[in-house]
């Protein structure tokens, strides 16, 4: 990734923070997927890969592909509404959790052919996100 790319989606990381929905970033490729994830990494993000974990940390994020379990579409729903509620299949009980929204942020790393797939499913995720990333080539 150019360093000039490189500053750009970091820009972009630090708009996303406080924001009301959850980001998107949206790759193009698999090393492109790579990147992102490190960058993010470096820049003190948390990789979730249970929904459950994602309102443990101010900054995390979630890689998802076309198998995406309707829990995350479920989760993008509700997280600007203040409030979240989230069945845990292990435990057999719902969880309820109140993001907060003015210091944390929570983002969704896809390939962009995964999205396509996804929003054929009827998961319009790209309409239900807020700010979203994508590299210029």
């Amino acid at each position: 990734m150019k360093e000039t790319e490189n500053k750009e989606f970091i820009d972009f990381l630090k708009v996303a923070f406080g924001q009301k929905e959850v980001g998107l970033i949206m790759a193009k490729n698999r090393d492109e997927l790579g990147d992102f994830s490190r960058i993010m990494d470096n820049e003190g993000f948390k990789r979730s890969d249970n929904i459950l974990d994602l309102l443990n940390s101010p900054k995390m994020y979630l890689s998802v592909d076309e198998n995406m379990n309707k829990d995350v579409y479920d989760f993008i729903v509700q997280y600007p509404t203040g409030q979240v509620e989230i069945f845990d299949n292990t435990a057999m009980k719902s969880n309820t959790f109140s993001p907060n929204h003015t210091n944390s942020c929570v983002v969704i790393l896809v390939l962009k052919e995964d999205l396509s797939k996804i929003q054929e499913k009827g998961w319009d995720i790209l309409s239900l996100c807020g700010v979203t990333y994508q590299s210029q080539i």
